[in-house]
């Protein structure tokens, strides 16, 4: 049985993480006389085409493949999806199944979303960055040329099904930017997740399977939490978002191209901690250990110098924002931030500055 479940009353569903159950025999008995449509891309049908085609037979699920990157997640992608459905008569009682990394989880989801007024759909993450963070939540979304994910729907899935082993497969780069969703927790899941961050580093930069199992299912565990206490971002889910607002920015000058959303997130916690001492919001007591996991903190090679005045401008596009004013999540003692709102524009960019051009 699932050990982790995001609570929602009628909607609550379970999360299987390394469970031994096939996934055609979960669907089945989870979901019978049911149809099935499975959405993933490119890469993955190259990497796991058999397993594929041996989902889709199994479950009779017809296939929908889309490009990967980043940049095609956006609305002609979505409307593919649903040209698909669509063409092969599925109806408002149908499954989909999102089988990828977090732009097939959000393309999918909104799909599912808004297809014949919604429909249920399931999470298969395959990267990092999707099992401990996109896959959960019901968040789904398309991005604008203004913005990241700014068209969208909270759509929650009925079950997540997470295996590690899919891991096995993704490229380093692409595991270091995942990492920073977990590393993220260290600033909002509580003292206990900071200092095992802080100790176990090492261990999940070498990809040790029992660090990286553990950090899953804690990350997993704080999402869930969250998650359940605040489903549509009205209060406290926006923790979550530690070192996002700036991470887009990031993402949007470089128009979705160059760098991974995860690799953002490296630099937009850099920001958030520097803007967070800066603003003398830690207290001089945990300053010393704030400097022990800045050091940690990834900065991956950026396609070029970005211009500090652009990132600030562009955070002005997160969603976060309540009347044209940025509210930060920042940083005030290990394992725990707030929603800070007030911050100077002065304060903002030093800290743009510094740590952009260190």
């Amino acid at each position: 049985m699932p050990t982790i479940f995001v609570e929602l009353k009628e909607r609550t569903y379970p999360i299987y993480l390394d469970e031994g159950e096939s996934f055609p025999d979960v669907m089945a008995d989870r979901f019978p006389d049911r149809r099935f449509a499975l959405v993933t891309n490119s890469r993955l049908e190259e990497l796991y085409g058999d397993l594929i085609e041996e989902w889709c037979d199994k479950l009779h699920a017809v296939k929908h493949i889309i490009p990967d990157g980043e940049q095609y997640k956006q609305l002609d992608t979505w409307k593919g999806i649903l040209d698909t459905l669509l063409a092969r008569r599925l109806d408002r009682r149908a499954v989909l199944v999102a089988f990828g990394g977090g732009v097939v989880g959000d393309i999918a989801g909104f799909a599912a979303a808004t297809f014949m007024r919604g429909i249920d759909y399931v999470q298969v993450p395959t990267t990092l960055l999707a099992m401990v963070d996109s896959s959960v939540g019901g968040k789904t979304a398309v991005n604008h040329p203004m913005g990241k994910n700014l068209i969208g729907a909270f759509h929650q899935p009925r079950l997540v099904f997470i295996r590690t082993g899919f891991l096995t497969t993704l490229p380093d780069r692409e595991y270091f930017a995942g990492y920073a969703e977990v590393f993220k927790n260290a600033f909002i899941g509580g003292p206990e997740m900071f200092a095992f961050i802080d100790k176990r580093h090492g261990e999940l930069m070498a990809k040790d399977p029992n660090a990286l199992k553990e950090a899953i299912d804690r990350s997993v565990r704080i999402k869930a939490r969250i998650v359940s206490e605040d489903e549509r971002e009205s209060g406290n889910r926006a923790l979550l978002n530690f070192g996002h607002t700036f991470a887009h920015a990031l993402e949007n000058n470089y128009k979705y191209t160059g760098i991974l959303h995860g690799e953002a997130v490296h630099w937009g916690m850099a920001c958030a901690l520097d803007l967070a001492c800066r603003s003398k919001l830690v207290p001089p007591s945990a300053v010393g250990r704030f400097e022990s996991i800045r050091s940690k903190i990834l900065r991956p090679e950026l396609p070029s110098p970005p211009q500090p005045d652009d990132l600030y401008r562009a955070m002005f596009s997160d969603k976060k924002n309540l009347h044209g004013a940025l509210r930060l999540v920042l940083p005030t003692e290990p394992g725990i931030s707030s929603i800070t709102e007030g911050i100077d524009e002065e304060a903002i960019t030093a800290t743009l500055k510094n740590v952009f051009t260190d």
